[in-house]
This record gives structure tokens, C-alpha cells and sequence, in this order.
């Protein structure tokens, strides 16, 4: 889809005449609508943050997913085809469908895993001030780097993926108000015979290795347990979002909203946030994925109808002064 320059700058001044046609609606399977107004919402208000910033990506911001186009499926049913999207990592939009990608493609890699069950593993260090985070993400890293090359994870985690996830404390009441909690997400692959047999760790072991991995003079705080008859809830938590915008986008206080994107901005710049590991990476070599943090966005579930299937294509664009999504006009 090509957007002409004229065309982008109806959209950025609120004022559209080719989109004035229905709002978008587009549901889900389970019939929820998908929150596409909300996200562009949210992301212009990050573009305005942003502006005191890094202009270059304020702007990209303010282009992103200002088009969108759908093919219409037997039943009405939508399901995007074309989309712009800026790649901002802090974008709403963006990473609500990166999220949905990962989502996706992890649902994808345990269906082929038959032979396995699976645990959830939460691995955690204190909170840190802003200008400590980005170093606190490396010794993260660094320890998990070592946390996982220990004889026995070894031996009982077969795969998996580690997802990071970090916090930011915007309760005034809170002793740990405007601090950081950056900590780690584990969907590990375990034999069937895992959790009554000689590999089988317990959350003692697995805080002591942590401990050690981490190199920490106080006791950590790490959750492991069972995934139960399904490991939806557990995929859920591993493929949130890393930063919730609501961490960083405070209307009520803009200077809290600049410096913390400015942290946020800085401190996960090039990070690698997803990564598979063991029998996790050799299921999405063998089902051909692509990279699900920098792959295409546009489709994201695994489910690629054919074109042939699509009764037309219906096009919406942003209107500003609506602050929805609207069918634009054919061009």
C-alpha cells in the first residue's frame, strides 16, 4: 500500500476526507473487539513524550498505523493484510503485536512438542533507580547466561523460552516509588517424568542456583511452577509486553512520563527481549519462523488465510479528529 505525503498529513492534522466511511470494528475469534483505537491512542500520546526525546522516533510515532488494510473472509470476518507500522520499541501499537506474534509462535513451537510438559519459572533481582537500569538488565542477562548452564537445568530443561520484563513503580505511596524491576520469564520444557524423577529441582534449589548465578548477597525472589492441563496463563505472562505503557505514558505527570522514557528508551536499546533455547529453537527452525521481535507485524497468529479465500479488501484510515479508525475512500 502506498501512502502519499499528502495523505499522511491529513491523517497527523486530525482531518481525513477520504475516511469517511464506517468505524472499524475487528473482532477477535473469541467475538472481543481488537483494541486498535486504544493502541493508536495510547501511541500518540507516547509521540507527544517522545518530542522531548528523540524527534526522529517521535515522528515515526506519529505515522505508525495510520493505515490499515483487511481482507474480508467468508463470514465477515476480517483479517489484516497491509498495515504501516513504525517499530518503535516503546509503541503501544507496536508492541501490542509483537506480543501477539510471540504469543503466536510459542503456541505454534508447544504444539509440536507432544512429548513434553512444562514449567514456569520467574526470576527476579531488587529494584533498581533509573540511571542503574541498564546495567542491572546486562547482570540479568549474565546471569541467566550462567543460570542455565548449570548441570541440572541442564539436564531437566530441555528447551524453553526467556522473555524479560521490566516494571516501573509509579505509586507515590510506595517506598520503591520511581524504581525499576527488571526480571525474567521461563516457559522451560520438561521430560513427563520430570516432576517424579532424580532431575526434578525443587524452588529451594532453584532460588539457591539463581542466587549463585546471579551473584547475590540476599535471597531472591523466584517462582517456579507446574503448567497445568494447558499453559495458556503461563504463555500469557511470557509474552506480555516487556514495559506496560502505562509504566511510562503518566498524563498526570509529564516530567515522570519524559524521564521514564528517556530510561526506558536508553536502557533496552538493541536488547534482545525474546530468545529460545533447546528443543524450543529447534521447533521454530523446523516450522520456518521468522524473528518475532523484528519479522513482520503485520501477520502475527500463524493463521495466513490465502488470498483466494478473501472476498475484497476494505481499507481504514486515522482520523484525528474522530480519534477512530474510519473506511477510507478508494483511491
Amino acid at each position: 500500500m502506498i501512502i502519499t505525503k499528502n495523505q499522511e498529513e491529513f491523517c497527523y492534522s486530525g482531518f481525513n476526507p477520504d475516511c469517511e466511511g464506517e468505524q472499524l470494528c475487528d473482532l477477535n475469534d473469541a467475538g472481543e473487539e481488537r483494541p486498535w483505537r486504544a493502541k493508536r491512542l495510547a501511541t500518540e500520546l507516547l509521540a507527544m513524550v517522545y518530542d522531548s526525546v528523540d524527534d526522529a522516533k517521535a515522528n515515526r510515532l506519529r505515522g505508525c498505523a495510520t493505515q490499515l488494510g483487511f481482507a474480508v473472509l467468508d463470514g465477515g470476518k476480517k483479517r489484516l493484510k497491509e498495515a504501516n507500522f513504525c517499530r518503535v520499541r516503546l509503541c503501544p501499537m507496536c508492541t501490542w503485536r509483537r506480543s501477539l506474534k510471540v504469543y503466536g509462535q510459542a503456541r505454534q513451537i508447544i504444539d509440536t512438542l507432544d512429548d513434553y510438559c512444562f514449567v514456569f519459572a520467574t526470576l527476579t533481582i531488587k529494584n533498581v533507580k533509573g540511571e542503574d537500569l541498564s546495567e542491572a538488565i546486562d547482570s540479568l542477562f549474565s546471569a541467566w547466561n550462567r543460570f542455565y548452564r548449570k548441570t541440572r537445568i541442564v539436564r531437566a530443561w530441555r528447551g524453553g523460552m526467556r522473555t524479560l520484563e521490566v516494571t516501573h513503580n509509579v505509586n507515590p505511596a510506595s517506598r520503591d516509588y520511581d524504581t525499576y524491576h527488571p526480571h525474567l520469564h521461563i516457559l522451560a520444557a520438561v521430560r513427563k517424568s520430570y516432576f517424579r524423577g532424580r532431575d526434578y529441582i525443587s524452588q529451594a534449589d532453584y532460588t539457591d542456583m539463581w542466587r549463585d548465578a546471579a551473584q547475590l548477597s540476599y535471597t531472591p525472589v523466584v517462582h517456579v511452577e507446574k503448567c497445568k492441563s494447558t499453559t495458556s496463563a503461563a504463555l500469557a505472562e511470557c509474552c506480555k509486553y516487556a514495559v506496560k505503557d502505562t509504566d511510562y505514558i503518566l498524563p498526570d505527570d509529564w516530567d515522570l512520563s519524559i524521564d521514564t522514557v528517556r530510561t526506558l528508551n536508553s536502557a533496552l536499546h538493541g536488547r534482545r527481549l525474546v530468545s529460545w533455547f533447546g528443543v524450543f529453537a529447534d521447533a521454530r527452525k523446523n516450522l520456518k519462523l521468522d524473528d518475532a521481535e523484528n519479522g513482520n507485524l503485520v501477520s502475527v497468529d500463524g493463521n495466513d488465510e490465502t488470498a483466494d479465500v478473501a472476498q475484497e479488501m476494505i481499507y481504514y484510515a486515522w482520523c484525528g479528529g474522530y480519534s477512530q479508525y474510519r473506511r477510507r475512500r478508494e483511491f
